[in-house]
């Protein structure tokens, strides 16, 4: 018996288990890889997460730090560059470091990890999840089980959670060596008709060596099956670029991550719910780093009032499903998880890589900031509609009719 089960070791999980095991509780944590850096965890980051991971911005946890960030078309070069004025300060994770120091951490205050433990199923007594099964009929038992193992989360589906609007965004990612007169400084998101519905990102690590990922979005089987595999985008692009024509991939990761928003419940009696598994993750760049950070040191805060109080109902579980939907973060995941869904049904009916170029072509960076973070206020929506009414009467009808659709 232990007073926590976690499933998975994603920034969430991992998240969750270095604080609750400060907080002085017992923890196990089950993966069902051989360590935690075999995931893909997220690597663009602000100072949030460096404050969520207490690291500082010099310490060996950061891989780079950006002056600016440019969206750019694969196809035809337009581009918008967001300096530091709007973006602040933007850090590349060295994320295996990063996920080995919450382990270390956590084992420190002593949790347990059990890797190559994969988890099949929740146990309930009485109604009550009351602990998990894993590997090949291995038990934990535990007041509180946390599914923090990811979009298809087995947490999730055996305890009884939906996903009504179950939107997901695919990826891979290379690590390239031997690059050429990179710009350590600037980052790269791309559009492109052979990306489809999603971006291509390049992060530079240093002047040799870059993150080069692409993440895709499929808003149908038939849109899906026309475009060129994932891997074959990334290597057209090595092929096609100077900078990386010569390089050679190192490592190869990918992952998935859900691209609409919040679940509508992810709490119950005895369970809850934390990161990719939820929906936590900011849609429209994926962005789920220091959301799932932010979910996991407020889960573990509330696991040990639970503790302390012996009360996992569903009623005490739920106080932290409702701390976290009234948080900044939460609303600005809801904003960008509605945009997505929306931009999804618009891809069914209309060309979206038509709509980013135009995007691209007459957007100001500091809007373009505001809709992408989810802060956008009246004010920016009403500049759109009088600054930019060509822009909108050329993507506005199609936009409607995906808003229609959506149910929005």
């Amino acid at each position: 018996m232990t007073d926590a089960v976690i499933a998975g070791t994603g920034p969430a999980g991992l998240m969750s288990a270095w604080r609750m095991a400060d907080h002085g509780l017992d923890i196990t944590v089950l993966e069902k890889r051989a360590k935690e850096t075999d995931s893909l965890m997220g690597e663009l980051v602000t100072d949030k997460a460096l404050r969520f991971l207490r690291v500082q911005p010099t310490s060996e946890y950061i891989g780079n730090k950006y002056t600016s960030i440019v969206g750019e078309s694969l196809d035809t070069g337009s581009n918008i560059v967001v300096d530091r004025s709007l973006l602040g300060n933007s850090y590349l994770l060295d994320e295996d470091k990063c996920q080995e120091l919450m382990r270390e951490r956590a084992e420190a205050d002593g949790a347990e990890f059990r890797f190559n433990s994969r988890v099949s199923s929740v146990i309930k007594e009485n109604g009550i999840v009351s602990g998990v099964k894993y590997g090949g009929g291995d038990t934990v038992k535990a007041p509180l089980t946390v599914g923090a193992d990811g979009s298809f989360s087995r947490v999730s589906e055996t305890a009884g959670f939906t996903h009504p609007k179950w939107l997901l965004s695919y990826g891979y990612r290379f690590k390239l060596a031997g690059c050429k007169n990179i710009d350590p400084k600037v980052a790269y998101f791309y559009v492109g008709k052979d990306v489809g519905l999603g971006y291509l990102w390049m992060y530079p690590r240093s002047e040799t060596e870059v993150n080069l990922g692409i993440g895709r979005v499929p808003s149908s089987v038939e849109e899906w099956n026309k475009l060129p595999p994932m891997k074959d985008v990334l290597r057209k692009y090595m092929r096609t670029h100077d900078e990386t024509k010569d390089a050679k991939i190192v490592a190869v990761n990918g992952g998935v991550v859900p691209c609409a928003g919040i679940i509508p419940r992810f709490t119950d009696a005895g369970v809850a719910l934390c990161g990719n598994s939820a929906g936590q993750v900011s849609s429209i760049v994926g962005g789920g780093v220091t959301t799932c950070f932010h979910a996991g040191i407020m889960l573990a805060k509330h696991a040990k009032r639970m503790v302390d109080e012996d009360d996992f109902s569903a009623k005490s579980v739920k106080k932290y499903e409702k701390e976290y939907l009234s948080s900044k973060l939460a609303y600005n995941i809801t904003q960008t998880g509605k945009g997505m869904w929306a931009v999804s049904k618009y891809a069914m009916f209309n060309d979206p890589i038509a709509a980013a170029e135009i995007v691209l072509d007459e957007l100001d960076a500091k809007t373009l900031n505001e809709l992408i973070q989810g802060t956008a206020g009246v004010s920016t929506y009403m500049a759109l509609f009088s600054n930019f009414l060509p822009m909108v009467l050329k993507i506005g009808m199609g936009y409607m009719k995906a808003i229609a659709v959506s149910g929005l």
